[in-house]
């Protein structure tokens, strides 16, 4: 399925079995690849084009994707996903994804220490889906399927259709069932006044998430020449999710008075994107020229908290969202001899949310605050500009970059202080690769990342979650930013893939959750705590086990430093964990020209945490999912 990228020459591969699912091969000598990324290759075939991105993605070291659809790199949350390096727009990643096949890409590219190219956001890494840009004469298309453990569903289906330069492409999609099912104990400990006796309630509860989802979506295709295509897409979809849950809590002192709670969460929303695209391949290989422009609207998203107690006591929470987001982009990628490659860039962004929040309860008491109504509306604007230089010396191979981002915010509510936020930061990078033989590369890299509040997280007013719990949000919450360092060791001989990343990572300004106590409710909000600190390693292999079975494994092992806060000061808690990932797959034999069906089975485990005021136990995920498949076009 897939063919890792590397930077030394070997023999060429044998034609591939369809029966495995990754074959290593070598790169051509001419290619002009960045060393800043492990690519992997998509091969072309049926079996292939049937699996959707969220599949193939199973199958890549170093990638997790949990059963509740969270994509992690090295173990860590908050990856940004990108489509020929632009930013996916959808607020559902992961349905956009399904509606991307093998047949679709040309290449995954998975950076876990980015360089200056891209956007500084995000302090997870980027996982990049490189798009196929040539389609056959004809009419192609493919339907599927997949059934998970969960009682859960997908199907999407694709119709494509070539005609000299012109190229026209009609998707649809959809997800239902359920999502998730949860199960979970709480224990408070709550003193009135330092040194009091505490009140001490347990909380025990659980229930499903359930959702439905549909999208359906258009593109059309223009050759200029054999090296330059303008392509617009537009794609709409709309999602309803329902999350209920039954909770007791018990007193386990005198002051409290045991209940029990119903409540109900559900999200309604819609959205629409809209895209420009211009590609230009230069006469040399490896030159592009790409530019965009991207439309992304939420025109509504209804949330309502609706919850009951056996008290007689009720409350209603109700929120309803817009969000609209332009964007625009330029970058060009100009190779100026073996293994030379200068890049330049710019993007330019503008998003506009409005939010407004309603509360009312029954029975209450006001411990959870008047009932009444606020909004808020932000704007934040975003103008970056970059330059990387890749070089080779002697056998090592050089890439320094730098990157410069102007970054304004305001946020206007009724009744509070404007927020108004300007920033102007600079971002450098340098990543240097030496290969080790044939079958052996070491890179070693170092990136300086930003994540920024969204623009609720600085809403001014606090909104209720629970009867036990308010969420306040912080107007003078600050950027946190990570230096990060990483020593990548990979290895790749025939259809064996592995690798070992050792990794330093340094937070300042770190976000967490600051939680304190007000009549009986617990109210927290994000805060910078202070500094962080993980060193690490992740390792990881990828080979087949049998025919038709293959094994994707990795072990991410962290000597994490952490800000924690005691009763009457703030400390440092430094704790070794570990997490785990593995993923068997059984790609079944195809049925004359409809591809095989495809069954993975994914073990996560993570070890005992502990995050500011918060210490998380120990858990693990199984999950099942299968999927069938059938060709709906011909050519």
């Amino acid at each position: 399925m897939f063919a890792a990228d590397q930077p030394a020459v070997v023999a060429p591969a044998e034609a591939p079995d369809q029966s495995d699912v990754i074959e290593v091969v070598g790169t051509r000598s001419d290619q002009a690849l960045k060393i800043d990324r492990r690519t992997y290759r998509v091969q072309q075939n049926p079996h292939t084009a049937q699996k959707d991105s969220v599949q193939l993605l199973r199958g890549l070291p170093a990638v997790t994707i949990t059963p509740d659809d969270t994509i992690m790199l090295l173990g860590a949350p908050n990856v940004t996903i990108q489509i020929d390096g632009r930013p996916v727009s959808n607020p559902d990643t992961i349905a956009y994804l399904r509606t991307l096949h093998g047949s679709d890409i040309e290449r995954i590219e998975i950076i876990t220490n980015p360089s200056a190219q891209y956007s500084a956001l995000g302090t997870g890494g980027i996982i990049n889906f490189v798009l196929r840009k040539k389609q056959d004469e004809g009419v192609s298309g493919n339907a599927s399927s997949e059934i998970t453990s969960l009682g859960h569903a997908n199907f999407d289906s694709r119709l494509k259709y070539k005609s000299g330069k012109w190229a026209y492409e009609l998707g649809a999609g959809g997800r239902a069932g359920t999502q998730s099912r949860s199960t979970y104990r709480k224990l408070r400990s709550v003193e009135a006044a330092p040194g009091e006796e505490p009140t001490v309630n347990s909380e025990k509860g659980g229930g499903p998430s359930r959702g439905t989802e549909g999208q359906a979506d258009a593109k059309i295709t223009y050759e200029l020449d054999p090296k330059t295509s303008i392509s617009a897409k537009i794609l709409g979809a709309a999602a309803h999710d329902t999350s209920t849950n039954h909770a007791e809590f018990t007193g386990l002192t005198p002051d409290f008075e045991s209940f029990s709670q119903r409540q109900r969460f559900t999200t309604t929303a819609s959205y629409l994107l809209s895209e420009l695209n211009f590609d230009h391949k230069g006469s040399k290989e490896g030159e592009t020229l790409g530019a965009s422009l991207r439309l992304f609207a939420i025109p509504t998203q209804r949330e309502r908290n609706a919850a009951e107690f056996s008290d007689g006591g009720a409350l209603n929470v109700e929120k309803d969202k817009h969000f609209l987001d332009y964007t625009a982009q330029i970058d060009w990628q100009h190779p100026m001899g073996k293994r030379q490659i200068l890049s330049v860039g710019g993007t330019w962004n503008r998003s506009r949310m409005k939010e407004r929040y309603l509360f009312t309860s029954v029975g209450s008491d006001g411990v959870l605050g008047t009932d009444g109504a606020d909004q808020f509306t932000g704007i934040e604007e975003n103008l970056a500009a970059y330059v990387t230089f890749q070089q080779p010396v002697g056998r090592w191979t050089l890439m320094p970059g730098v990157r410069v981002e102007r970054d304004s915010l305001r946020i206007t509510s009724r009744g509070h202080p404007d927020v108004s936020i300007d920033r102007t930061d600079l971002f450098p990078t340098l990543h240097i690769d030496r290969p080790l033989g044939k079958t052996v590369n070491l890179t070693l890299s170092y990136s300086k990342r930003i994540d920024r509040p969204q623009l609720n997280d600085l809403r001014p007013y606090a909104i209720v979650q629970d009867v036990l719990t308010k969420k306040l949000g912080n107007p003078h919450l600050r950027d946190q930013s990570t230096d990060s360092y990483e020593v990548n060791l990979h290895y790749h001989h025939k259809k064996v893939d592995a690798g070992v990343i050792l990794y330093d990572r340094e937070t300042s300004r770190l976000w967490s959750s600051d939680y304190t106590v007000v009549d009986g409710v617990t109210v927290f909000t994000t805060i910078n705590a202070g500094r962080s600190r993980d060193r690490g390693a992740e390792i990881d292999v990828s080979t087949p086990i049998v025919k038709r079975v293959k094994l994707n494994a990795s072990i991410n092992l962290f000597d994490q430093r952490v800000p924690i806060r005691l009763a009457d000061r703030t400390a440092s808690d430094e704790r070794f964990r570990y997490t785990t990932n593995a993923t068997l797959e059984w790609d079944g034999p195809d049925r004359g020209k409809t591809p095989g069906d495809v069954a993975q089975l994914q073990w996560i485990f993570y070890s005992p945490a502990r995050q500011y005021q918060i210490s998380f136990p120990a858990s693990h995920w199984f999950s099942l999912s299968y999927t069938h498949s059938s060709i709906i076009g011909c050519r």
